[in-house]
């Protein structure tokens, strides 16, 4: 598995508990990566925070410096499937010009699109792919995520409302789930492209996630994962049909190809759906109503 991570520098969707700060949370995660052994890592980075504050530009240098790299995952996060192509493609250039002394030091020029939303309409979908083909992007679509955000929110609220127990439990809950998850994905990704696919993983920055980090990655090496470059990933064959499908699904990418190719199958463990019915449940008075317009918001907010 290729292990990157989203929207640094700053996680937009939802306030860091008190005493954490976005600089916090990635020293935090960078530290964890260096123990176990864990490098190269690519951080698909929103560029809007370097307009709020300048000094945000050190989580950054800070990643490079530790052997990661940097890629482009748009200025402020727009939905392609909300965004005409125009604007989204003026979304994608000025981050790749604000993000550019990051990227240019990385081996490869990785981008991902927001939530993964490869554009629902054919139009967007040309109009984008050509242009991230002119600024020479490799799409790095994601083939397990873990939900980590629907995590923090219910490890926040349970934190809130003082139920400490049931906050240290979540965390136990969450390796056993995501170990789950990966053995589910590696199972759906052979029965999809037909042979054993590297994988992509996905964090976001996320306090819950410096919370449990260490067990997370002790987990899956006992389970036999081991992590690769993220090129390594992207040389695999499976990976061409990435952003060749018009839709609006929130989807991993081999359960969006499965979809194309009229066969549904589960995004997540059977065995584990009734737990994270429980988990989504738990954030639910945390979760924002719409996430299109948070970064804006934000943005706003902090100006």
């Amino acid at each position: 598995m290729a292990f990157t991570l989203d929207d640094l520098p700053v996680y937009p969707h939802l306030a860091l508990p008190d005493g954490h700060t976005p600089h916090s949370v990635a020293a935090l995660i960078m530290a964890s990566l260096a123990r176990n052994g864990v490098s190269g890592v690519f951080a698909l980075a929103n560029s809007w925070p370097l307009d709020v504050d300048p000094q945000y530009a050190r989580i950054l240098d800070d990643w490079v410096a530790a052997g990661h790299h940097i890629g482009n995952h748009t200025h402020t996060h727009p939905l392609l499937n909300e965004t005409a192509a125009a604007a989204f493609i003026h979304d994608v250039s000025v981050a790749d010009e604000l993000l550019a002394p990051w990227i240019s030091k990385a081996p490869l020029r990785a981008f991902r699109h927001p939530l993964d939303f490869w554009g629902n309409t054919e139009e967007k979908r040309v109009q984008v792919n050509a242009h991230l083909d002119r600024l020479a992007y490799r799409s790095a679509d994601v083939t397990s995520w873990f939900y980590e955000w629907e995590w923090d929110r219910a490890w926040q609220y349970l934190l809130q409302t003082g139920r400490l127990e049931e906050a240290e439990r979540l965390k136990a809950e969450f390796v056993d789930y995501a170990a789950a998850q990966v053995a589910h994905d590696a199972k759906t990704c052979r029965m999809v492209f037909g042979h054993d696919v590297i994988g992509i993983g996905l964090i976001h920055p996320l306090t819950f996630f410096t919370e449990v980090a260490d067990a997370f990655f002790a987990r899956l090496f006992a389970e036999g994962v081991t992590f690769v470059p993220l090129s390594d990933a992207l040389d695999d064959p499976a990976y061409l049909r990435s952003g060749t499908i018009v839709t609006d699904a929130f989807q991993v990418y081999q359960i969006k190809i499965a979809a194309a190719d009229g066969r549904v199958l589960d995004a997540v463990p059977p065995t584990h759906k009734a737990l994270m019915e429980r988990v989504f449940e738990l954030g639910t008075p945390l979760r924002p109503p719409r996430r299109g317009m948070l970064v804006q918001n934000r943005r706003a907010r902090a100006s």
